[in-house]
């Protein structure tokens, strides 16, 4: 029996291998051969768009793609914080079991909810109308706050131990300057997509770097792909089977 066991079980293991190398090798294709390229030719693009202000998003036709700079002013949207538009995420901790029984943990940021109401550009002494969007995002060195919460599962996060549950806002104060990427509203205004803390060059150079890191991602995936196999192979032959 114990046999048949630890014949099942390194079958299994070079199963998992070959399951764990087809997926790598695929995100891996899919990040190299089609993000990586489709964002560096959105980045490209946005790049190409024309030098905007307060005159052009005045006489440009609703649904026309904007890129424009300035101040951003607003209503204040908590009593805690000088946020004007932010996104709320919370740190939820995940604990792993390692093969020789050690504990470990990670953490990751989930979204929560993301408000941008309306606010106003200030661009060249003239006001420009961002309105409120549902599904605009955030990015850019933004403002954070922490909020931490009493859980005693904690994760790694910015070179410190941040607990499960803890909040995090990210976001525009007022005065802030930022880049607005929308497209014109029928009733005027731009409806963002993005917005950006810090200038039109700033907002290109993290279009750049995003596809450059999604390159980056896809070419480490491909590299992995074979290695994962390889060790499962090397598992399923050699492996110590378990008592």
């Amino acid at each position: 029996m114990n046999l048949f066991r630890s014949l099942r079980e390194r079958i299994g293991s070079l199963i998992g291998a070959v399951i764990g190398t087809v997926v790598l090798l695929g995100c891996g294709l899919l990040f190299v051969f089609f993000l990586a390229p489709r964002q560096k030719i959105e980045a490209q693009r946005i790049e190409r768009l024309p030098m905007m202000d307060a005159g052009t998003v005045e006489s440009a036709a609703p649904g026309d793609e904007l890129l424009i700079t300035g101040r951003l002013q607003g209503e204040l949207l908590l009593e805690m914080k000088d946020y004007i538009a932010y996104e709320l995420e919370t740190w939820q901790v995940t604990t792993d079991t390692t093969d020789d029984g050690d504990r470990q943990t990670s953490g990751s940021w989930n979204r929560v909810e993301t408000r941008i109401p309306d606010l106003r550009l200030d661009v060249g002494g003239l006001w420009v109308d961002v309105l409120p969007s549902a599904d605009g995002n955030l990015s850019g060195p933004l403002h954070e706050m922490l909020i931490r919460s009493a859980s005693g599962e904690t994760a790694t996060y910015d070179g410190q131990q941040l607990s499960d549950g803890s909040q995090r806002y990210q976001g525009f104060y007022n005065g802030d300057l930022a880049t607005v990427w929308g497209q014109k509203a029928a009733s005027g205004g731009i409806v963002p997509d993005e917005l950006f803390a810090g200038d039109r060059v700033a907002f290109v150079a993290s279009q750049h770097a995003a596809a450059q890191g999604l390159l980056i991602a896809g070419i480490a995936m491909l590299v992995c792909s074979p290695v994962v196999l390889v060790g499962g192979v090397l598992s399923a032959i050699f492996g110590r089977r378990k008592r």
